[in-house]
């Protein structure tokens, strides 16, 4: 398993980094799995600080992209997002922690899990073919 983020998602994680998020600040990830590899195509600004991602939102979300709510984004870490997101609702989805203002090599990708009670399980970033006539 691993996670593959457009370059417009990522275009969408450095405007929300210049908006100087403050840490548990999180959006959505909107995106698709093909066979074991997450691909994430857009990023949705979500809640505050001190807030998670509930089922209701989660199912509301899904009525308007069926199947492509693939995960979250937070910035930092926070108590509330880690308890909202272990859980049944986001079992096997994508969770991106983000430094709140580091570059691209500031995100780490998990996915939950669950193994009698669920956890973030590191997953690493795809590795794409070198671009022609680029070394």
């Amino acid at each position: 398993m691993d996670v593959l983020i457009t370059p417009d998602a990522l275009r969408d994680i450095e405007a929300l980094r210049a908006f100087r998020r403050r840490p548990g600040a999180w959006s959505v990830l909107v995106g698709h799995k093909r066979g074991p590899r997450f691909i994430v195509e857009k990023v949705l600004a979500g809640g505050l600080p001190g807030t998670g991602p509930d089922e209701r939102l989660l199912a509301a979300l899904d009525a308007i992209w069926p199947g492509m709510i693939i995960g979250v984004e937070v910035a930092g870490t926070g108590a509330a997002f880690s308890r909202s997101v272990l859980g049944p609702a986001w079992f096997g989805r994508l969770v991106l922690r983000s430094q709140a203002r580091a570059a691209a090599a500031g995100l780490r990708p998990f996915v939950v899990g669950f193994d009698r009670k669920f956890f973030l399980q590191p997953v690493p970033f795809a590795t794409g073919p070198k671009e022609e006539g680029h070394e």
